[in-house]
């Protein structure tokens, strides 16, 4: 699982999928903080959602990733205390006074959002909407008439409509900004089973004696493999290896495959010839690293005989 830092920083970068796993993570702990705070269901969610997108415009702010989930709380805490000066009709000791506009919280979005690293999502979020929500967050966020009364003589709609529509497009873009989670999650499953059929078919061709052709498809031409002794070796390593243990009838197999966008892990079982038990240790554990779609560079790690504790090495001496 990527952590709360990794996370931050690929959404720092434009990663909308990132930063949807990220407050898919923290939506149950902030939703129960809401609801210490404000005490009702509808509008604890709604907070969470103004977070959400509080979240969206300003991640890039963010300056100690790890520890993102306390900035998250805090911004919820702001979010609250808005909501709770709104609804009290007064601000308190030492606040500055909100923009003379109303739904002050969406205001700073108009000034940011065009600089955001994750514009192309908000455009393409913003293109799954209604035509009449649509229209309101284009003139709302991106237009020249921005406040609810110029919305609302531009649109020929009564001003509570203006706010009820700018409303359902501030929670539909939190809850598009969640699915991307699931997006992500759905890619992870995908490609995590593509590596799969492709490791089990590569490693059968092996296991049946019929070579190493599509396994060797999928390095690049000049892979490095890494021992866990610090040895470097180059592709003729690995064929010269791989040829070893095909004349020997040698067998591999799987037992773990993750695979992430750029690292697959595989690790499996070795079962060696009856005349030769101690050709090759036990296991091996494999770190494949790609760029490009392809392998350039693998770590490789052998378990210890029970018989001998040389590590490192492929074959038995």
């Amino acid at each position: 699982m990527r952590s709360d830092a990794e996370l931050v920083r690929a959404a720092q970068g434009g990663d909308a999928a990132s930063l949807g796993v990220l407050l898919e993570r923290y939506r149950a702990p902030l939703y129960g903080f809401a609801l210490r705070i404000l005490g009702h269901g509808p509008q604890a969610e709604d907070a969470v959602h103004d977070a959400f997108l509080v979240a969206l415009r300003k991640i890039e702010r963010v300056r100690e990733p790890a520890a993102v989930g306390g900035w998250l709380h805090a911004v919820l805490r702001n979010v609250c205390l808005m909501r709770l000066r709104e609804a009290r009709g007064k601000l308190l000791l030492g606040e500055p006074p909100h923009h003379a506009q109303e739904g002050s919280f969406e205001l700073p979005v108009e000034e940011s959002i065009d600089r955001l690293a994750l514009r192309e999502w908000v455009w393409t979020a913003l293109s799954e909407l209604s035509e009449p929500l649509r229209v309101a967050a284009m003139l709302r966020y991106f237009g020249s008439y921005s406040s609810y009364e110029e919305i609302s003589t531009i649109l020929g709609v009564p001003v509570g409509t203006v706010r009820s529509r700018l409303n359902q497009v501030k929670v539909k873009l939190a809850e598009a900004l969640l699915e991307t989670a699931g997006l992500a999650h759905d890619e992870a499953r995908r490609l995590n089973e593509s590596q799969t059929r492709f490791f089990e078919a590569a490693w059968g061709e092996y296991n049946r004696g019929q070579g190493y052709e599509l396994l060797s498809s999928a390095f690049s031409d000049d892979p490095a493999f890494v021992l866990s002794d610090g040895t470097i070796h180059g592709r003729r390593w690995f064929v010269e290896e791989f040829e070893g243990d095909l004349e020997a009838r040698m067998k591999l197999h799987l037992t773990t495959l993750i695979a992430s966008k750029d690292v697959t892990v595989i690790e499996g079982d070795y079962e060696n010839p009856s005349d030769n038990p101690f050709r090759c240790p036990p296991a091996i554990s494999m770190v494949a690293f790609y760029r490009d779609g392809r392998i350039p560079r693998m770590h490789l790690h052998f378990a210890s005989h029970p018989e001998r504790k040389d590590e490192g090495e492929l074959h038995e001496p």
